[in-house]
């Protein structure tokens, strides 16, 4: 427990975190993404606590990338970003946006500028940032998929969200 606020993660695995259906990049660039904003929630320090959290889940590089292009969204943020709740099954359209531009960035930074153009003033260095947290959770083993069309089943869900 952090200061007045229950930590919503705790109790939260990795493997409850998002939809049915995500590659083991996805799901943990999800959980790192809730991570993050549970600790801005609770007033904590987002690298502190993924150092804490993820450690043994992902490598320095991984968690280096992934601060980088965090502290890059934070810097410029044109709204808040909305981000579901750590146990929510399924994804928030920020969520999704980023994650998908993720892993469409090495193939288009293009299509990456236009899914996130709306979070931030200048897409074009937050994609670069993407492309090397890509890069390392390819290196990682965890590649992210190419997702260029729509979800046949929508999996966005009107749950609580964290902002």
């Amino acid at each position: 427990m952090s200061g007045v606020r229950p930590d919503p993660f705790h109790e939260t695995h990795l493997n409850h975190c998002g939809p049915v259906g995500l590659a083991d990049g996805e799901r943990i660039l999800l959980w790192m993404l809730r991570q993050w904003v549970t600790a801005r929630v609770l007033g904590e320090e987002p690298g502190q606590r993924l150092s804490k959290k993820a450690g043994g889940l992902v490598s320095a590089r991984v968690a280096s990338a992934f601060i980088l292009m965090m502290t890059a969204i934070e810097g410029q943020v044109r709204r808040p970003l909305c981000v579901s709740a750590p146990c929510c099954k399924g994804y928030a359209d920020d969520e999704q946006r980023l994650i998908t531009a993720c892993g469409v960035c090495p193939a288009s930074p293009e299509i990456a500028g236009r899914l996130i153009e709306g979070m931030v003033v200048t897409p074009e260095s937050v994609t670069v940032m993407a492309r090397f947290l890509n890069m390392a959770l390819a290196s990682d083993g965890m590649a992210l998929p190419m997702r260029f069309d729509e979800p046949e089943i929508p999996i966005h869900a009107a749950r609580p969200t964290l902002h």
